[in-house]
């Protein structure tokens, strides 16, 4: 039986036992019911109990007059010495028939309540026992007031409940955004770390990225989605020679992207030339660059003019063939040649500079 099925009929069979916690006094009758459901899938003990009923001697009104028996209505009443049969017709397509057979004094019964739930059955065996007597009228009066304060308690804390659902939702989307945008500005910076484990484990195969990345969809599938898709995207750009520069030729970020940083290099050195893009020519570029600095990057030109266009091309070809020494060769921003020969340090800088031009015109025999 569906468990929506088997809710529904336990429903439905609360509503026709009729518990009251505490029965008022009264000339009604006080009952000790034990019921008994076996239900396939049910855990055992989860269809036992033993509760106090308050019984009027109308017994239709015990099957009837509950709140949560609305609806319901008593299609046959069969009544002998010691037998009482009562089939109800429920809303939903639900109905039941409840047979108690009564000892002699009437103090003592066993029965069953058979029930129906759409195309589904379940069986409901009952014994009871008077104990005394009761005011059924006013027990359910503090029946339904406690149900009416079991609802409310039970709407607080759905009520809680959804919006604690709700406040970790909006948490989760913050925090999904947040992770979108890192995405989105690794690809801008071309900074590889911002990809977080979507790089990582960008094109891997091994068994953490496989469990990680199995998680992610799972948990975050939108960030999943359009972090996969930015590490792409960045890879792609890694192989243009602006993402190329931005990223720094970096050997490891090609080896994520399944690139070959030397290759994607010798690709762009050609273009590179063709359009003139002199710095990075400079820095990446060296056998492509040689001719332009032989040229350019020595003579009285490029020391009047502190390398006029090619300066960056010089600088940047110059700091590859030698950091330490490229390091001493740069012009203080901002400083006039007349300035630099006026202090130490403009000595230095100068004397860098000359040593960076004589090293040019040593490469190539000038």
């Amino acid at each position: 039986m569906k468990i929506t099925g088997v809710m529904t009929s336990l429903a439905l069979a609360g509503a026709l036992s009729l518990s009251f916690a505490a029965p008022a006094a009264g000339a009604d009758d006080l009952w000790e019911i034990t019921t008994q459901m076996n239900v396939p899938g049910m855990p055992a003990g989860m269809g036992s109990n033993t509760q106090q009923q308050c019984y009027e001697k109308d017994m239709r009104k015990n099957v009837t007059q509950r709140k949560d028996a609305e609806g319901c209505k008593v299609t046959d009443y069969k009544e002998s010495a010691n037998k009482l049969t009562i089939t109800m017709s429920c809303p939903k397509n639900r109905s039941a028939v409840m047979e108690y057979v009564f000892n002699p004094s009437r103090t003592e019964y066993k029965g069953t309540m058979r029930m129906k739930d759409g195309g589904q059955e379940m069986l409901m065996n009952m014994s009871g026992r008077k104990v005394g007597t009761c005011d059924a009228q006013k027990a359910r009066s503090e029946r339904e007031q406690a149900r009416s304060e079991r609802e409310g308690q039970i709407a607080a804390m759905k009520a809680q409940a959804d919006a604690a659902r709700a406040q970790g939702e909006q948490a989760m989307k913050r925090n999904n955004e947040a992770q979108i945008a890192e995405c989105g500005k690794a690809v801008e910076t071309m900074d590889f770390g911002k990809l977080g484990m979507y790089g990582r484990c960008y094109r891997k195969s091994d068994d953490t990225c496989k469990s990680v990345m199995s998680s992610y969809a799972k948990t975050y599938p939108e960030v999943q989605s359009a972090c996969t898709a930015k590490t792409a995207e960045f890879c792609k750009r890694y192989q243009t020679q602006e993402g190329f520069a931005k990223a720094g030729g970096d050997k490891n970020v090609a080896e994520a992207c399944g690139l070959s940083a030397d290759r994607v290099k010798a690709s762009l050195c050609p273009g590179a030339l063709k359009t003139e893009s002199l710095d990075f020519l400079g820095r990446y570029c060296p056998n492509e660059a040689k001719p332009l600095a032989q040229k350019h990057c020595t003579g009285r030109d490029y020391t009047s003019k502190e390398g006029g266009k090619y300066a960056v091309l010089c600088t940047s070809y110059l700091a590859n063939l030698d950091t330490d020494e490229a390091r001493g060769a740069k012009t203080a921003p901002g400083a006039s040649a007349q300035e630099k020969k006026k202090s130490p340090a403009g000595d230095a800088v100068q004397q860098g500079v000359d040593q960076g031009i004589n090293k040019l015109k040593g490469l190539f025999g000038r």
